[in-house]
């Protein structure tokens, strides 16, 4: 966490623990959550950023569910 001043307080992580379903659409399905979470921030990031971010994930659960198995943190 970093500290902005009075009671500001800004994430410089954030983690989320999942365990996908492995089917067709579970990396589609991670993508629009994905989305949606960077859609509700508080801070919105500009749109390039959020679909940087959305590759990123879609790759990084790709991988995890090819190569690896059961839970992944993202």
């Amino acid at each position: 966490m970093t500290m902005q001043g009075p009671g500001v307080v800004l994430l410089d992580t954030m983690s989320v623990t999942v365990t996908p379903a492995r089917s067709a659409t579970s990396v589609a399905d991670v993508r629009d959550s994905t989305r949606t979470l960077l859609e509700g921030l508080v801070h919105p990031i500009p749109a390039e950023t959020a679909d940087t971010v959305i590759l990123v994930v879609s790759q990084l659960l790709t991988n995890a569910l090819r190569h690896g198995g059961g839970t992944c943190t993202l």
